[in-house]
């Protein structure tokens, strides 16, 4: 597709759009619509897009990867792309591509980001962070000349051309997946889709963001996942005599939750099984310090059962 700035006035292409060079070579129709400097930007987009559809579709479309996880990536086609200090126009491709399966409105943006402007400055913010989204992304292959953020009926949303893949759902298809093995009792093959899921967590979702309140639900959902994914393959490695792995997951859940009760047990019972009762008791005392200083509380009676059972071996 061509690189053009759709949300901006019509005769905006005509003055400085070097794109407009390639338009003339195309249909002598849609050239004149951008002559009319009466027409609706709506319909010269439909015009472009559909005189050029034929051509997008027998090109090679890039292929972006994106990495939520951690501290934000993407790569264009295998290739690292250098995001520099873009400001809200990074802030909009986020956001555009978390929420890709829909549109997000020119109102919400503004609103968004810019809430103390009035609407005329708004707009005039917004459209010059979508230029430079545009300008950012131009660079992702030099192959294809395309624009990769549309704008329809006042909803930008990314170009559907273009192949999106994300580690958020790489990650969530490996848990659903072992999920399902680990219902049909097909433990070992849950275990790898789940060691899969654990490798593509890099760390907490746009942690760079932590305090965007857009970002926390997404957050707050990946890292109880991701928690539970840790509980499965340490409760796996338990049953598989790999106490050593069980251990090393259960440490990283209490990473996230120190109070998780789950991996306190799981820890006494591996260090028990490794012959290291004196470890198995202090994990006990652990949970129970934790738990008395963020709840109040004191552990469970299957935890203070395994706890007695420990301590009637210890002196046995």
């Amino acid at each position: 597709m061509l690189g053009i700035s759709l949300d901006l006035p019509t005769g905006y292409y005509l003055e400085r759009d070097p794109d407009i060079l390639t338009l003339r070579r195309l249909d002598g129709s849609i050239v004149g619509a951008f002559s009319a400097r009466g027409a609706a930007p709506e319909a010269v987009r439909r015009m472009v897009q559909e005189t050029v559809q034929g051509e997008d579709s027998a090109a090679v479309q890039p292929s972006l990867q994106v990495r939520f996880f951690g501290h934000f990536e993407m790569l264009c086609d295998g290739e690292t792309m250098p995001l520099g200090r873009n400001g809200k126009a990074l802030t909009i491709l986020k956001y555009l591509l978390a929420n890709r399966s829909r549109p997000v409105s020119q109102d919400h943006l503004m609103g968004w980001l810019w809430p103390e402007s009035n609407l005329k400055k708004a707009r005039w913010s917004l459209n010059s962070a979508i230029h430079g989204l545009r300008k950012l992304l131009s660079g992702c292959s030099s192959s294809v000349t395309m624009n990769y953020v549309f704008l329809e009926d006042g909803y930008y949303r990314l170009s559907p051309s273009v192949r999106v893949t994300t580690d958020v759902d790489d990650f969530d298809r490996h848990h659903e997946r072992g999920r399902r093995l680990e219902k049909d009792r097909r433990t070992c093959e849950a275990a790898i889709e789940y060691e899969k899921a654990v490798e593509l967590y890099r760390g907490d979702y746009l942690i760079e963001d932590l305090y965007e309140d857009w970002t926390m639900v997404e957050r707050e959902r990946l890292a109880n996942a991701y928690m539970d994914v840790l509980d499965r393959l340490a409760i796996h490695y338990m049953e598989v005599g790999q106490h050593q792995e069980s251990i090393r997951a259960s440490y990283r859940v209490l990473e996230k939750d120190r109070c998780h009760e789950d991996s306190y047990r799981l820890l006494m019972e591996c260090y028990a099984r490794l012959g290291l009762r004196a470890r198995a008791l202090h994990q006990y005392r652990m949970c129970e310090q934790m738990l008395g200083q963020e709840y109040g509380t004191s552990p469970s009676p299957e935890t203070r059962s395994l706890y007695v059972r420990l301590l009637r071996d210890e002196s046995a």
